[in-house]
Order: structure tokens, then sequence, then C-alpha cells
């Protein structure tokens, strides 16, 4: 039996949210390997920050200059930037929904 055999048989058998978590992992990994949506080897890290970023591989934080630089007030933009975009997926995911009833 091939792994892509093997998948679909697990596939079969999970259910409804353990096959939407895996669908979103496959989503992201097929992203990372794809030249298409990654210009100059870099793709941005879906959900995130567009301060983070993979580059050949290896995940990158653009941080600007280093002078006086404050690690906490930085770890919290991008927390604060992450919430931020969560709740606007929510947003738009609840419209969504409400428009399709």
């Amino acid at each position: 039996m091939t792994p892509k055999e093997e998948l679909i048989q697990a596939i079969e058998r999970s259910s409804d949210e353990t096959v939407d978590a895996l669908l979103k992992v496959l989503k992201t990994l097929q992203l990372q390997r794809s030249p298409e949506f990654m210009p100059s080897n870099q793709c941005q890290v879906e959900g995130v920050s567009k301060r983070l970023y993979h580059k050949q591989g290896i995940l990158v934080i653009e941080t600007g200059s280093l002078k006086d630089f404050d690690i906490n007030k930085f770890i919290g933009d991008l927390r604060e930037e992450r919430i931020q975009d969560q709740i606007e997926q929510e947003i738009s995911s609840d419209w969504e929904t409400m428009l399709q009833s």
C-alpha cells in the first residue's frame, strides 16, 4: 500500500476536526514548497505577521535597526498583530456564515 493510499484510509477513519487540521497543515506545507508563492525564496508565514517569513527554509523575523531594540516590545507587537489578524478572520468567517444562511 502506498503512503497516499494509507493517508486516504486514515482520513476516511478520522473525525472532521482532524481532517480540517490535517488539511491546514498540508496547505501550509504546499505553500512553503511552491515556487510561485515564494518570490526570491521567501514565503510569509500565514496568519502570523508581515514581518515573519521563511527564506530558503529558515524562519526570518524582520526587526529593522537593532540599535535600542526592545525584544519585549517587539514580541508584544507581534502578538498584537496576530490577535488582530485572528479577530479579523473570525469576523470575516462570521459574516460568510451569516451570508450563506
